[in-house]
């Protein structure tokens, strides 16, 4: 069967009935490269300035932590040196029988222990895998986990309405409707293509199990310019997440009413912007 190679497109002539697809192991390693779940961009943002480790960028691209190394060597990303030991027996955890009793029966977070033997929460969960324990799951953990006071002796008990810190006018009824109007869908479909499909602070493509959101930088509570594109941004859900964040502490992609500056195609393209757009930069927010 003969066709060309489908990294170099040199023709192809081989034997058998299938039709080939790489002309070399090293045009299929190239290619390869290419199919990462996620750009060197992205993973600079989330490894170096967000601070995650392998294993937390591993969950959210479900790829193994491995991987994700590999992938920092071949981008040219310098990795953090491992602040850990996993030599057994330099720690009381490196003990299966040891770690089985505090995590399995006692139901000790693995967080508790790493801050007890003065390690990471990582180095634990590596040793839950090499030892063969199973790990609880998200439900497990909620189900588990002590969410404070309760009744009158909760500081927010009855604090409903315009008492609650985070009330909005309420607005929950209305932006359920509002978010299946016409006039929503006309909006985020102008904001997806002007944006490119991609998110405004990385430059992350939309691709199947990548999730978008469209932030509105003025709030949803203030109504005339909810559904304006000039006030719509696309984010991927790590950014839509950093902008409501505790790290965003200059408020970037965030503006209050009086200040609130229209945001316009042309202040560039994703790839043209850096990571950590300025207000000056990118219109007054992220």
């Amino acid at each position: 069967m003969n066709g060309p190679c489908k990294w170099c497109h040199k023709q192809i002539q081989r034997r058998g009935r299938r039709t080939p697809v790489f002309c070399s192991l090293a045009c299929k390693a190239e290619w390869q490269k290419t199919q990462k779940p996620i750009s060197r961009q992205k993973l600079r943002t989330l490894y170096v300035e967000d601070g995650l480790s392998t294993y937390a960028i591993s969950k959210l691209v479900k790829r193994d932590p491995k991987r994700v190394y590999e992938w920092l060597v071949g981008y040219g990303i310098q990795p953090r040196p491992r602040t850990w030991d996993t030599v057994s027996g330099s720690q009381p955890f490196h003990e299966k029988a040891w770690l089985e009793r505090e995590y399995s029966q006692k139901k000790r977070p693995a967080r508790d222990i790493a801050k007890d033997c003065g390690v990471t929460e990582n180095n634990v969960l590596f040793f839950l895998r090499k030892h063969g324990i199973t790990s609880r799951t998200m439900e497990q953990i909620r189900a588990e986990k002590y969410w404070g006071a309760s009744g009158p002796a909760n500081p927010m008990f009855g604090r409903r309405g315009g008492k609650n810190p985070n009330w909005k006018g309420g607005v929950t009824p209305e932006r359920q409707a509002f978010y299946l109007s016409p006039e929503w869908k006309h909006a985020s479909q102008v904001v997806w293509k002007r944006d490119m499909a991609s998110c405004r602070r990385c430059g992350l493509k939309a691709a199947p199990g990548v999730e978008m959101h469209i932030h509105h930088r003025v709030s949803f509570a203030y109504s005339p310019v909810r559904a304006a594109p000039s006030n719509l941004l696309l984010l991927c859900n790590t950014c839509h997440d950093w902008v409501h964040s505790k790290k965003n502490g200059d408020k970037d992609w965030i503006e209050a009413v009086p200040q609130f500056k229209p945001v316009s195609a042309q202040e560039g393209t994703p790839a043209d912007r850096p990571l950590r757009a300025s207000k000056a930069a990118a219109g007054g927010s992220v």
